[in-house]
């Protein structure tokens, strides 16, 4: 059984700075399932408390259902399928703040100590995509992963996780409205590329061309609208196709340039020339990948 304080300076009654303690072992599988627990009298003697403590702190863990006495056996640990939210990291942190608390310490300065303990580990945030359009923040995130050489999870704002303080949120301008109202700590802008950037990779033709945008994402649907001027060829033509609609393929084999996202160009036949475009900014990915590093 791990070790137990017992403050007797402190506000907290000591039989609910005891049961905390047990908890916060059971918890974090220190007091492992049908271990038994020290008997009433041996605990009491150990901590110098009265018998009569230790009896309401395991009555009162019994009551919860974390323990079970068993007639002229002792106390148990019940056998508790740990998938439940008692066993989520709330439960955790809470029977960790009771433990500190019944210690001395303030909320404020366990506070301090769990922040000081995140920035000395030196692990950077996880990161997550979020968009309203959850199919361009998968594309972002798998630019993302290439770059960083890690997946990255994506979302869209239905399917978000409902904590997300511990990660690194990244969205773009369109998407900041709708995720700030989501992620607590804020969320960094994704630098995208230009479109002058984005036909960079192109080229210029001088003769009109027929152009296919394949992409998962709506948005970038839309936004493919603007290279037809970019290109400076008012006769050249935009078809729109989504591989997640039917007979996505058709009309392809007709086009001069197939221009595909990073998700989407993974689908193309492999006989079917593509350009993949690229969204994310080389600067920004460079920036991940460093911070990666550090």
């Amino acid at each position: 059984m791990n070790r137990i304080w017992i403050s007797r300076n402190s506000s907290i009654p000591v039989r609910e700075q005891l049961s905390a303690q047990i908890l916060y072992g059971i918890l974090s599988r220190r007091i492992g399932p049908a271990e038994r627990l020290p008997s009433v009298r041996d605990l009491a003697r150990r901590l110098k408390v009265h018998p009569n403590t230790v009896s309401a702190a395991y009555r009162d863990l019994a009551a919860r259902g974390w323990v079970k006495a068993k007639t002229g056996s002792g106390v148990f640990v019940r056998e508790i399928d740990h998938r439940g939210k008692a066993d989520g990291i709330d439960a955790f942190v809470e029977a960790w703040v009771q433990e500190g608390i019944g210690r001395g310490f303030s909320l404020v300065e366990l506070a301090a100590a769990l922040e000081k303990i995140g920035r000395e580990s030196g692990r950077p945030e996880p990161l997550l995509v979020i968009h309203p359009d959850r199919n361009l923040a998968r594309i972002l995130a798998a630019e993302i992963a290439e770059a960083v050489g890690s997946a990255v999870p994506f979302a869209g704002l239905e399917d978000a996780p409902q904590t997300l303080d511990e990660f690194r949120v990244l969205t773009t301008t369109t998407g900041a409205g709708p995720v700030s109202q989501l992620a607590t700590r804020g969320h960094e802008l994704i630098a995208l590329k230009s479109v002058e950037e984005l036909i960079a990779g192109l080229g210029r033709q001088p003769a009109p061309l027929l152009i296919a945008m394949v992409t998962h994402s709506e948005s970038i649907l839309k936004w493919a609208s603007l290279l037809i001027p970019a290109l400076g060829n008012p006769a050249s033509e935009v078809i729109q196709r989504n591989p997640e609609h039917p007979d996505w393929r058709d009309g392809l084999g007709a086009c001069d340039i197939i221009a595909a996202d990073i998700v989407a160009a993974r689908e193309l036949p492999e006989k079917i020339h593509r350009v993949v475009l690229r969204l994310v900014s080389e600067a920004f990915l460079r920036s991940l990948v460093t911070a990666k590093k550090a």
